[in-house]
């Protein structure tokens, strides 16, 4: 995993409502992503879109044994337990295509076992939810019944995201637009940390004006 230098902003007299200290921000406007440790290097790049550098998945990735996300970039010097992970992220697939979704990825400990946030154009047992991949094929874990999330990905503008994760209840909210009610919501502690980042399932898009804030946490034998 590559260290952050020039992209990566350290403050942590910085805090939030919940007093989580500021880890990192990327606004990608020195043209690189270096923090970020993607699955496919190839297949990520800073670039200008909209007037801004912004970081772009240019193309979906390789499913592999296990049904799960395809694609995905990670933090790679912040294990967290507790974090808040805000930003904008943009969906380049045609909006006709309602299974069309970007993700944000988070308790990554390695490529099966991850949390993920599924934003999509439609809502049903496989998008619009929370996922869990632990080392099988991925399974919803959001309370919200299938099909009965609000979504929000309809179009290909520029969309606010905040994910939140309380390690002391497992409690898991996911805000698209609107960032007072989530849209999205679980609580489960099967992966208790690890990093955090942004992907797609299956599609290609654009992220730009991330922030973290968390409390930093180690891996143990206990944690796996």
């Amino acid at each position: 995993l590559c260290t952050l230098h020039s992209i990566l902003l350290l403050s942590c007299a910085d805090s939030t409502d919940a007093d989580l200290p500021h880890l990192a921000s990327y606004d990608f406007e020195v043209g690189s992503a270096e923090g970020f440790s993607p699955k496919n290097p190839e297949s990520w790049q800073v670039v200008e879109e909209d007037g801004s550098m912004v970081y772009t998945l240019l193309e979906p990735g390789e499913f592999g044994e296990i049904r799960a996300p395809s694609a995905w970039s990670v933090i790679s010097d912040h294990i967290v337990g507790s974090f808040e992970f805000t930003g904008r992220m943009k969906c380049h697939t045609e909006p006709e295509t309602l299974a069309r979704d970007m993700l944000v990825i988070f308790h990554y400990r390695d490529p099966t076992h991850f949390y993920y946030v599924h934003f999509s154009a439609t809502s049903d047992g496989l998008h619009n939810i929370i996922g869990l991949v632990n080392g099988a094929d991925r399974v919803k874990i959001n309370r919200e019944p299938a099909g009965e999330t609000v979504f929000r990905l309809v179009d290909m503008d520029w969309h606010d995201f905040k994910v939140t994760y309380d390690s002391e209840t497992g409690e898991i909210q996911a805000f698209l637009d609107e960032m007072d009610t989530p849209i999205i919501t679980a609580s489960d502690s099967t992966l208790p940390l690890g990093l955090v980042g942004v992907g797609s399932f299956d599609d290609t898009g654009s992220f730009d004006d991330l922030r973290l804030v968390g409390e930093i946490e180690t891996y143990s034998p206990q944690t796996r």
